[in-house]
């Protein structure tokens, strides 16, 4: 990080030993860089926790601490707007740097136990659903598309002597999005190898076929990546609100409020 913080600094006096820039009067150092970061959601702290995303977020703190500064230059720093804006942004990076005080990510990622209870206590949580997909051949119209689905049901005609065969990605089930098409792919009492009932519309082409695979819905496993990612962030959320319930009130009582 010693490289970066010669990168980012600003002014004549340089880096303070165990700082990561210098911007006029401001001195920027890890505390600050990890308040940011405890701002960001869950996968954007993953994407900033590698050398690399840290350089991008200082030097992005870096710009917006230059932005300020120049506001401050320009006379804007003695409108009151500014002046709340500036304040409630501090609020805010205190408060979500306290929270992660109070309850480290880390220390609830490394919980294993408390994620495997909430994963195990609702079991509706995480499902892929079922995916299709079917192969068959492309026709230009309904003219020439329906009499072969006709003759496919009737075992007159085989899938092989209509022309070259083409399939589909596996998908799940969106009617909204393919209206022509996922309403017979997912017709119920389907199977692989079946017929579809009549030709499905498939980027402005017709296709007559069969289904050709079926993966049944299942459950993402408790050690999938981001199925630990989301149940960091249910485990956590309870116990971060317990915890700025008790830092509300501790604030409450250090700074009683007072009749104007």
């Amino acid at each position: 990080m010693a490289a970066v913080a010669a990168a980012c600094s600003v002014g004549d006096q340089g880096v303070p030993p165990g700082k990561l820039a210098v911007v006029g009067e401001t001195v920027i150092g890890p505390e600050d860089l990890s308040g940011v970061q405890a701002q960001l959601g869950p996968y954007a702290q993953l994407r900033f926790s590698a050398q690399e995303g840290r350089v991008a977020l200082l030097q992005a703190l870096v710009a917006a601490e230059l932005l300020a500064q120049e506001a401050t230059a320009a006379g804007l720093g003695n409108d009151p707007r500014v002046e709340l804006a500036v304040l409630e942004e501090e609020a805010t990076v205190y408060l979500t740097a306290e929270l992660e005080r109070r309850v480290p990510r880390a220390e609830v990622a490394a919980d294993t136990a408390a994620l495997r209870a909430w994963y195990d206590a609702h079991p509706d949580e995480f499902w892929k659903p079922e995916q299709r997909n079917a192969e068959g051949v492309v026709f230009d119209d309904y003219a020439t598309a329906e009499p072969a689905v006709a003759a496919l049901a009737a075992g007159t005609a085989t899938l092989e002597s209509l022309g070259t065969i083409v399939a589909t990605p596996l998908q799940a089930r969106d009617d909204a999005e393919h209206p022509g098409f996922h309403p017979t792919l997912f017709e119920p009492g389907l199977s692989a190898g079946d017929w579809l009932s009549a030709p499905i519309i498939v980027a402005r082409t017709l296709i007559v076929g069969r289904l050709q695979q079926v993966i049944p819905a299942s459950r993402t496993p408790f050690e999938d990546p981001g199925v630990q990612e989301q149940l960091v962030q249910r485990v956590r959320e309870p116990r971060v609100a317990a915890a700025r319930q008790q830092l509300l009130e501790e604030l409450a009582a250090r700074f009683p409020e007072q009749d104007p």
